[in-house]
């Protein structure tokens, strides 16, 4: 007699039931998949079209010199634009323009918000070579003959590789740091007061307050937000509104020495006779070897 044997039809259509909803993951997938390709790329050529410009804060340059300078026009999408980038080419290419953000809003719309750069130092270089910069120090005019009289003229910096449009760089990158930090504290507590400043030794900085009317040893950059605002309350409290002269910072223990007009005076006249007594002194010395 031959042996019977059993089947399990139940397991075997488990299995093909396994099979068929794994294969329907797979289709699902791939639909996934591709739907998100055909909505990136719909999304770059149809969706999203950049539909208005917003500009402000422009002056000296018109909309469609902004618009031209950064490349942009009509049909542009939303989302290819490279904002970091586009605000690097509108800097880069219109040299008046001090600051530049560009953001993208709802509806299509590119928003571009600049700040306009204004000439604010007048900085000697190279001899008697002359370049304006704006208050972030961004070159905005290079080989003067004569400096700008109107600004604020700085002295010493020891300016290199000065190109439209850069930022200003000095040989000392000290000084550089000096000065921003000086414009700063000056913003703060005496715009527009200081004529000059003369950080050639940067140990020993010189400013021009009022027009030439007071000047400044400034000394050396130490404590230099503490020293200038010390210097112009003593100026602003302490001396009349017409005292002219040259005030001295010594140090935070014993303060400042305020020498006027007729002090300097005297002062250089007793430096004139001391170099005349010590040369004839000189004379007589090198007379008497001779003989």
């Amino acid at each position: 007699m031959q042996d019977v044997v059993k089947t399990n039809p139940q397991g075997t259509g488990r299995r093909k039931k396994r099979r068929r909803h794994g294969n329907r993951s797979l289709y699902y997938l791939m639909i996934f998949v591709v739907t998100v390709i055909i909505l990136y790329i719909l999304s770059r050529t149809v969706f999203f079209k950049v539909e208005n410009y917003e500009i402000s804060g422009n002056e000296r340059y018109s909309d469609s010199e902004i618009l031209g300078a950064a490349g942009l026009g009509e049909n542009e999408n939303l989302y290819n634009i490279d904002l970091s980038a586009t605000e690097a080419k509108i800097k880069k290419k219109l040299i008046y323009i001090d600051d530049v953000t560009v953001t993208r809003e709802l509806l299509g719309t590119i928003v571009i918000e600049v700040t306009e750069a204004e000439e604010f130092a007048c900085c000697q270089y190279e001899g008697n070579r002359y370049a304006v910069i704006s208050r972030n120090g961004r070159y905005l005019s290079t080989e003067q003959a004569e400096p700008n009289e109107e600004l604020l003229q700085i002295y010493g910096l020891d300016l290199i590789d000065v190109s439209l449009g850069d930022e200003f760089a000095s040989s000392d990158e000290n000084k550089k740091t000096i000065i921003m930090n000086l414009l700063d504290v000056i913003d703060d507590t005496c715009p527009g007061m200081i004529d000059y400043i003369d950080i050639t030794d940067r140990t020993d900085i010189i400013m021009s307050y009022d027009n030439g009317r007071i000047e400044i040893d400034f000394g050396s950059s130490l404590d230099y937000e503490y020293k200038m605002r010390y210097l112009i309350t003593i100026i602003t409290a302490n001396l009349d509104s017409d005292a002219s002269g040259k005030l001295v910072y010594i140090s935070s223990s014993s303060g400042v020495s305020f020498i006027p007009d007729e002090g300097l005076e005297e002062l250089e006249q007793s430096k004139d006779k001391v170099n005349d007594m010590t040369e004839t002194e000189e004379e007589e010395s090198e007379e008497s070897d001779g003989t």
